[in-house]
């Protein structure tokens, strides 16, 4: 008996997070801990949607479990958004200090004059995508012609158009569907290419043993950008020290996250209880492989949200001009890394 609650105990054990690395260096400007405790800074973090293994949530979640952000001074509350854009309403009341949003959200909100702007990009890459089943002979999207393609909320999406328009096709060349946020519409047979989002559904598809070939407009060419994280304008401009505490210790449960991913899917299911470790991990890793970047995760350059811009404006996303100097403010982040693209 005493052996098997030793093993149980071993498990357990296993399944925490391995707080002790990556540890960012100090610096010579930062002062030497003492024993007298400094006064922790109340942070509202609130991510865009249901807690799941997405990177920029378990960079949080690993910073709260790892205690990063009370090595930065800040002691934080993590929220989920429980839709219809809460998480956007209390980041411009100035209740949460960070959000998430996609690259084009943050450029949609940005042009229609809200005071955001994007802090850490995340996703180099969108993640919105397509599927089509690996026996229907779709193989590229050429081959969507004449075919059922699904729409969600009746929106037809600028990476639809851009992928259509780079193999010389329109959407006057598909038959688009309707199509409800249920993936068995498409495993059923309803529907010969169904829209999703590339980090979680093809696994849930792939679970029920329908075999699929994926699309994701990236890799056709079309600029695309995932989660950022979101801060109001004012935080931005007045208190840049409170910015950097965040992203330096996000950063640091982003690379534990890197090391340790299965670690970090069971801090995960902290806050995703009865979420399916499986399915956690290949979203995590999904993330994880659209993050990577020479210099630094989550930092970004001025040409990938122009090419984003254009094709928002191109098939009329965005109407509204982008006023100077953009969404992303690139330079806190940026001081975070060294010329080796090393966290300091």
């Amino acid at each position: 008996m005493r052996t098997r609650l030793f093993a149980m105990l071993l498990v357990g054990l296993a399944l925490l997070p391995a707080c002790g690395a990556p540890s960012a260096p100090r610096t010579a400007a930062e002062p030497t801990p003492t024993a007298t405790p400094r006064p922790l800074r109340d942070v509202t973090f609130i991510a865009g949607f249901r807690a799941q293994a997405n990177l920029a949530f378990v960079a949080a979640y690993l910073a709260q479990e790892c205690g990063y952000f009370a090595e930065e001074g800040l002691r934080v509350t993590i929220r989920h958004s429980a839709g219809q854009d809460e998480h956007l309403k209390l980041l411009l009341a100035k209740e949460a200090q960070f959000t998430t949003a996609t690259g084009a959200q943050a450029l949609l909100r940005y042009a229609d004059g809200l005071p955001v702007r994007a802090v850490a990009l995340w996703g180099q890459r969108g993640d919105q995508g397509y599927v089509a089943r690996a026996d229907s002979g779709i193989r590229t999207p050429a081959d969507f012609k004449g075919r059922s393609v699904g729409i969600k909320s009746g929106i037809v999406p600028a990476e639809l158009r851009a992928m259509l328009a780079g193999v010389g096709l329109t959407t006057e060349d598909v038959r688009l569907q309707g199509v409800g946020f249920d993936p068995r519409v498409f495993v059923q047979g309803a529907v010969d290419i169904y829209p999703v989002f590339l980090g979680n559904e093809p696994f849930a598809i792939r679970k029920t043993g329908t075999a699929i070939t994926t699309f994701d407009p990236a890799d056709f060419g079309v600029a695309t950008l995932g989660l950022t994280y979101l801060a109001h304008a004012d935080v931005v401009r007045d208190d840049p020290t409170l910015v950097r505490a965040f992203l330096r210790a996000t950063l640091r449960g982003a690379q534990l996250a890197a090391e340790r991913p299965d670690e970090a899917v069971a801090a995960t299911l902290k806050y995703a209880d009865g979420a399916d470790p499986a399915q956690q991990r290949y979203l995590l890793d999904a993330d994880l492989a659209a993050a990577k970047r020479a210099d630094g995760m989550g930092r970004a350059s001025a040409d990938q949200w122009r090419a984003l811009q254009a094709t928002l404006e191109r098939y009329g996303v965005l109407t509204k001009p982008v006023p100077a100097p953009g969404p992303f403010e690139g330079a806190i982040i940026g001081g975070l890394y060294d010329a080796q693209g090393r966290l300091r």
